[in-house]
């Protein structure tokens, strides 16, 4: 791939050191369309799909890896976890608690790790809102007893959720954690 660039770059400055009146170096005249590459290397060669402004895009059908997904996929990592921490809660017949917490701490170190470093912040806040969904969830399907009133639902409730207090604070602080490392990174490495 490096080469290739480099062959492009060649390619575009001979064409600008020909003499005058037969290249492109002469004043006031402007470079043609094809003088950005090579015309022995293609794009296609470059693995080059679009070109926008002078930014290069990815090819078409490749997806981005590990640490480059958006913040969105992040999210629906975290929420797709605690689904199935909820799942799994629900069908060991136990209280919302610790399987539920440890596929959300699981779920959002997986997403913080994931996505793009500048993305991170938008993870921040979706565990604790993700294990309080899982929680009430998998709490009212486990205890049928607690719909009969609406104060015994709502006790009920906020047992469910500060069961799992520690667990969200302690996820909530791997996202936190890991947005100001990568931020850091990212910050020294230019």
């Amino acid at each position: 791939m490096a080469e290739l660039a480099g062959k492009r770059a060649e390619g575009c400055w001979e064409r600008m050191l020909e003499p005058t009146g037969q290249g492109v170096s002469e004043p006031g005249v402007s470079r043609p369309s094809g003088c950005d590459h090579d015309p022995g290397v293609s794009d296609h060669d470059l693995g080059v799909s679009e070109r926008d402004e002078g930014r290069v895009r990815r090819p078409a059908g490749k997806r981005p890896g590990w640490g480059r997904y958006p913040g969105s996929a992040g999210v629906l990592m975290v929420l797709v976890a605690a689904a199935l921490g909820t799942a799994v809660t629900v069908a060991t017949h136990h209280d919302p608690g610790e399987a539920l917490g440890i596929f959300v701490l699981a779920g959002t170190l997986a997403a913080a790790t994931s996505v793009r470093a500048r993305s991170v912040y938008a993870i921040i806040p979706v565990p604790a809102l993700a294990y309080t969904m899982g929680a009430g969830i998998a709490g009212l399907v486990h205890d049928r007893a607690a719909d009969t009133t609406r104060t015994a639902l709502v006790l009920s409730a906020v047992q469910w959720i500060a069961a799992g207090f520690l667990t969200m604070t302690a996820a909530t602080a791997v996202a936190v954690l890991i947005a100001l490392a990568r931020w850091l990174i990212s910050r020294t490495a230019r």
